[in-house]
């Protein structure tokens, strides 16, 4: 049985989308007889390492793997974590670019601090760089990721193979839920995620006035750096009544509000993927998303794409799926289909084992 080494910066309990991704693809691994092991910090180390520290990270998962590399046939590393792989060359590796922080900082970074940007582009770039040049193979989560390896990194573009993520329908799916009723509303709008600068949250909440009569209400679920600028805003704009901010969910009341919901909106400045699309699109839920990076090709023609930092378009993008319900629908049997087809564990599984068969062989 082939054993395949996921190493990742955090512990899979982080919950960012990479982490969502790296539990769908172990599970989706050992159902085809792959057996997965997660090497990563724990979460006590995360606890006395900063994030940012990723030199300090990166020793400690080097020692972690060191100490355990004779157990497996392949180490398949994730995002800047693949930098230790220069100093591993004994085993066959994969490093997954899931988007580059190169990529990042060209769409948000006049929204980050300076000294932010200086250790984003000096130290984290460069452990990418270092990473994805010195694995075995590389993989890429979007075809807007493999050309940002190309043409940032100078990765030769032979050597990238596009692996999109996927999710398990089985486990994510439209749930019966009588949720939307607590909010006494007409149509009920919906953001998950981090609430941080590039997630674009604020122009979602400056496009609520301009869809004062549609008695609709925007509930936002996710902790974050800016939670506190944004419930400032909500504030300023009066909006206390219309914006309500849950806090975390778990991913049942995740599934619910996707179920419930007339639309989920995704504002995101910059996403490497954005794994919670295809949530959206398992539960049917119609979708209005921002032309930013990976996600128009994650949704394709099957939600409404405005351009971000607008929210004037988002106003209207969401106008246009509250005023023909029919439509919506008919858009979200579409967006199911593409996920089936392009966005499953099962074909994201299959891609990996084909990239581990060629490495072993």
């Amino acid at each position: 049985m082939m054993r395949v080494c996921l190493l990742n910066p955090f512990p899979l309990s982080f919950k960012g989308g990479v982490e969502s991704m790296l539990s769908s693809l172990s599970s989706g691994l050992e159902k085809k007889g792959i057996e997965t092991e997660v090497v990563s910090l724990s979460e006590s180390e995360m606890s006395l390492i900063p994030k940012f520290a990723r030199v300090s990270i990166s020793t400690v998962l080097l020692k972690k793997l060191l100490d355990s590399k004779s157990r497996f046939d392949v180490i398949h590393a994730h995002a800047w974590s693949a930098c230790i792989l220069k100093l591993i060359r004994d085993k066959p590796s994969i490093a997954t670019a899931h988007g580059t922080v190169r990529g990042l900082l060209a769409l948000t970074g006049d929204m980050t601090s300076l000294s932010s940007q200086f250790y984003t582009s000096f130290v984290t770039q460069n452990l990418e760089k270092i990473g994805f040049r010195n694995a075995g193979k590389v993989a890429a989560v979007s075809s807007f990721c493999k050309d940002e390896l190309v043409s940032g990194y100078g990765i030769p573009e032979e050597r990238i193979s596009v692996v999109y993520n996927g999710i398990d329908t089985e486990k994510i799916h439209r749930v019966k839920t009588g949720l939307k009723n607590e909010f006494e509303c007409e149509n009920l709008l919906f953001y998950v995620g981090r609430l941080a600068k590039q997630k674009g949250v604020e122009f979602l909440i400056k496009a609520m006035p301009a869809l004062k009569d549609y008695d609709a209400k925007l509930v936002i679920a996710g902790t974050g750096p800016d939670e506190a600028n944004l419930r400032n805003l909500v504030s300023e704009l009066n909006l206390k009544e219309s914006v309500i901010f849950t806090g975390a969910v778990d991913e049942r009341r995740k599934l619910e509000f996707l179920s419930s919901s007339d639309a989920f909106v995704c504002p995101s400045l910059w996403e490497s993927f954005g794994v919670v699309l295809l949530e959206a699109m398992a539960c049917k839920t119609p979708i209005v998303a921002t032309r930013a990076a990976s996600i128009p090709e994650v949704v394709g023609d099957c939600g409404v794409l405005v351009e971000p930092r607008n929210s004037r378009e988002l106003s209207d993008g969401i106008k246009n799926l509250l005023d023909d319900k029919k439509a919506s629908k008919k858009l979200t049997q579409k967006a199911y289909e593409r996920l089936i087809k392009n966005f499953t564990v099962e074909r994201m599984a299959d891609s990996y084992i084909k990239l581990y068969a060629k490495l072993i062989s």
